[in-house]
């Protein structure tokens, strides 16, 4: 009997896993710092985490950091890691029910250390959206590829049945008051988020008074080659170095 009372506290002593709770990979122990990776919606049905050595390339760059490489609501990964919430299908994702929580996750981790938080492609959508609800302050913010001007994006693609964009919202129609700045990095060769919707991006923000950076890489794509990888990663480090001053 003593065992079965003892079994029951801990039970329900227990703290539950937040229905919330995005599931994914906790790479480094570093304490001074945190990074959170989005990946991109992968549409084509891959691996959401497949860029794993990514990561860990930054944990390993960066040691007094954690890299926490998030699987988006809805998303599972191969491996049995799944996270809550619905992608309906990996695609018209960028709902506001979405962005609540990727905003309730960055509250959470922006608990233990500051934040820089990249997002890339559909990432970076559901980042932007997620700055505009929930209390943390992300203090450095990398939106890569971004399709952030969905009204935009629908235009550049008209070939698009009329339902593949209904229940998204746009980062246009929404202020991302938690970002203390933001860099906005696309590549000059990307035909599938064109340079165009980070530029407007950009000029949303001038007109909130949001500090932010638009850099445009010279042969960058949209999928990550060495140009747009190494304008990511020099980023996420400028970041770095801006919070450590």
């Amino acid at each position: 009997m003593k065992y079965l009372m003892l079994a029951f506290l801990l039970a329900f002593s227990t703290p539950a896993k937040s229905q919330t709770t995005l599931d994914g990979l906790q790479i480094g122990t570093g304490s001074e710092l945190s990074i959170v990776l989005l990946h991109g919606d992968e549409g084509n049905g891959g691996d959401p985490l497949s860029y794993f050595a990514f990561g860990a390339d930054i944990a390993r760059r960066i040691p007094e950091a954690t890299v926490h490489m998030l699987l988006r609501p809805g998303y599972q990964d191969p491996w049995g890691r799944q996270s809550p919430g619905e992608n309906f299908g990996r695609r018209d994702q960028y709902t506001i029910e979405n962005a609540k929580i990727i905003a309730e996750n960055l509250d959470r981790i922006g608990q233990d250390a500051p934040i820089v938080a990249v997002g890339h492609s559909g990432g970076a959508a559901q980042l932007a959206l997620a700055l505009s609800f929930g209390n943390a302050v992300v203090d450095e913010v990398i939106l890569v590829a971004c399709p952030c001007d969905l009204a935009m994006w629908r235009e550049l693609n008209p070939q698009w049945p009329e339902d593949t964009i209904v229940r998204s919202v746009s980062p246009m129609d929404f202020n991302p008051s938690n970002a203390t700045h933001v860099t906005i990095i696309s590549g000059s060769q990307d035909s599938t988020t064109p340079s165009a919707l980070s530029q407007n991006y950009a000029k949303h923000l001038d007109s909130l008074g949001i500090s932010n950076k638009l850099i445009i890489v010279p042969d960058g794509d949209h999928s990550g080659n060495r140009a747009l990888s190494t304008a990511w990663l020099t980023a996420i480090f400028a970041a770095r170095e801006r919070l450590a001053n």
